[in-house]
């Protein structure tokens, strides 16, 4: 018959070996992979389907950090995150990288893009057709010296104020809000017939909504084709090689993204990236395959 001093014991042992191998298993747990990431559209079906897969097939905790871009390179540097897949290069955010080289690796390519400034189509070509001619006095009254714009010092945003200089675009001052506060701008002036002019970017589902088109750029401050790279702080591929592997590995087809981007806006992007991903498992498995992971810096 067990004593009251042996049950004592046998309590107190099991509870320390459940405690004991509590503690095991949750020093065995993968320590979350930091992603920053802008609230843009095409970012976020990126960043979650990342997240997708990183967690269903490594098993690899996530933490998603929302930030402005610029906030998000700083913390890059300084290792408060571990990657942002949304870097545009060579152009659009060449001042942040920069800035930070020393300390960031390229993990590579997810998908091309363009950005530049884009008006409808119903404002003739003749009349509208390069930055140039915003400096023509009827196209800056007709658009109320008004550009239209996201987040004030991202990117693009910096760029913009270049080519105000460059083109010499008296009279005209951006007006900043975010991706939705411009894109609803740009809704109310048509519906109003009235002239809009925007920053734009593309792949982006505005361009499936409305009809635009983007201005000539002879001077090239926007660039031409731009690559979005995921950038990672410098160490993380040694650190994590089979993450990074993923990244050297990871590439959205524009057509789908623009399609997936179209319809999160009739349910979210959380169900999309979901749907997306059980229907191409196979594609994204493949995806942490043997290939090694680039860390060179990017162009």
């Amino acid at each position: 018959m067990m004593t009251l001093s042996n049950k004592t014991f046998v309590g107190w042992f099991t509870g320390l070996a459940l405690a004991c191998g509590s503690l095991i298993a949750h020093a065995e747990e993968p320590t979350p992979i930091r992603i920053g990431w802008v609230n843009w559209s095409d970012t976020e079906i990126a960043v979650k389907l990342a997240d997708t897969a990183l967690r269903d097939h490594l098993k690899q905790p996530v933490k998603l950090v929302l930030a402005d871009i610029g906030i998000q390179f700083q913390a890059l540097a300084n290792g408060n995150i571990d990657l942002i897949p949304m870097v545009w290069l060579p152009s659009t955010h060449k001042s942040f990288y920069d800035k930070y080289q020393d300390k960031l690796e390229d993990l590579g390519v997810l998908y091309e893009g363009r950005i530049g400034m884009a008006v409808p189509t119903s404002i003739p070509t003749s009349e509208l057709a390069s930055v140039e001619d915003l400096n023509k006095p009827e196209v800056r009254e007709k658009l109320g010296g008004k550009i239209l714009t996201s987040e004030v010092g991202n990117g693009q945003y910096k760029l913009t104020e270049k080519a105000i200089k460059e083109y010499k675009l008296d009279g005209y001052k951006m007006v900043a809000s975010s991706e939705s506060g411009m894109l609803s701008e740009l809704d109310r002036n048509l519906k109003r017939d009235k002239w809009a002019l925007i920053n734009a970017w593309s792949p982006h589902w505005m361009f499936a909504k409305w009809p635009l088109r983007y201005l000539d750029d002879p001077k090239q401050v926007f660039g031409g084709a731009e690559q979005i790279h995921a950038i990672a702080r410098k160490g993380f591929s040694a650190e994590h090689p089979d993450v990074a592997r993923f990244f050297a590995n990871f590439k959205i087809p524009k057509a789908d993204l623009e399609k997936l981007m179209a319809s999160a806006r009739d349910s979210s992007a959380d169900k999309v990236v979901a749907e997306y991903y059980a229907a191409n498992k196979p594609r994204f498995e493949a995806m942490f395959g043997s290939q090694t992971a680039s860390a060179t810096p990017a162009q």
